[in-house]
């Protein structure tokens, strides 16, 4: 054991001693004896060539089988056909997750909502903050602010208006989807810009006008949810009887609170753009029943 050991430190003080030793190599013509070429030669530029060619040689390899044809003729690698579906595949189940996800994260909204509703005890007083576009708390007032005399001005205008045409617009529920004793009033007046539709993801209708204009109840009912939501702005949604919910966002304004009791035409906001959509001031009105979306021009007729 002595000895091997001895031979191993022997070998490499050997090693050291002419690790950096320089060593000419002479290649001469045999015929002539002319020397052709010569170069200098170490184990430690060797050792370093030998290295370094050894890298490159890898790298080169690794080159030609990754960006070459020749990978597909290691297993592991697909086709480029195959390669192709997978991408494509890949992509349509990206966009159908991100579509599952997003109605699903809607109907949780929904169903949060819902079960909300039946926590509220509707003998509570409800707690009205609603301020008026100069931030005066309208509860409280002592006196309506110029605002607010507007406001009111608009609304009996409204109000007026939906009752003339009460007869025309007001279409009864139950004779299309046995909703029973329901009569459903347009929400606000203006264009229609987007129909409802299912594949689309569109679960209501988007009505254009100025900003500003009053959004009404669609029929009677209490408000569940007052506030505000990244993604649809200020939102208020009502729960009437049998199941029914009538929810309308994208309001600039927001006039009345959670468990407030509204009547059929009652001014409920003030429509505007405060969700994210480049579809500028417009409403965008949803009715639901037993939690399935239902096209609310079944129901209503805009002017």
């Amino acid at each position: 054991m002595r000895k091997r050991i001895g031979n191993w430190h022997n070998f490499w003080q050997r090693v050291r001693r002419n690790w950096s030793v320089k060593h000419r190599l002479i290649i001469r013509n045999e015929t002539t004896q002319n020397e052709s070429f010569s170069f200098l030669l170490s184990p430690r530029n060797i050792f370093v060539g030998v290295t370094v060619s050894a890298v490159l040689l890898i790298a080169l390899t690794a080159i030609i089988i990754a960006f070459t044809p020749l990978r597909y003729y290691i297993p592991g690698y697909t086709t480029p056909t195959e390669h192709k579906k997978f991408v494509t595949a890949e992509a349509k189940m990206t966009e159908l997750q991100g579509k599952y996800d997003k109605n699903e994260q809607y109907l949780n909204h929904i169903r949060k909502v819902l079960e909300e509703s039946y926590v509220d005890t509707l003998g509570k007083a409800p707690e009205d903050k609603i301020a008026d576009n100069d931030g005066t708390d309208l509860a409280n007032a002592a006196e309506p602010s110029e605002s607010e005399m507007t406001l009111r001005e608009d609304a009996g205008d409204l109000l007026q208006a939906v009752s003339a045409r009460q007869s025309n617009d007001a279409v009864s529920v139950s004779s299309r989807a046995d909703i029973q004793n329901l009569f459903l009033q347009p929400p606000t007046t203006g264009t229609i810009i987007t129909a409802y539709s299912l594949p689309q993801n569109q679960y209501g209708i988007d009505v254009t006008n100025q900003q500003g204009t009053l959004v009404t109840s669609a029929a009677d009912g209490m408000v569940i949810f007052s506030g505000y939501d990244v993604t649809d702005g200020n939102v208020i949604i009502i729960q009437h009887h049998d199941n029914i919910l009538t929810v309308y966002k994208n309001n600039q304004q927001l006039l009345k609170s959670k468990g407030t009791k509204v009547s059929a035409g009652e001014p409920i906001a003030t429509m505007g753009h405060s969700g994210i959509t480049d579809k500028g001031n417009h409403l965008h009105f949803e009715l639901w029943h037993n939690g399935f979306p239902l096209n609310p021009l079944d129901y209503i007729t805009l002017k």
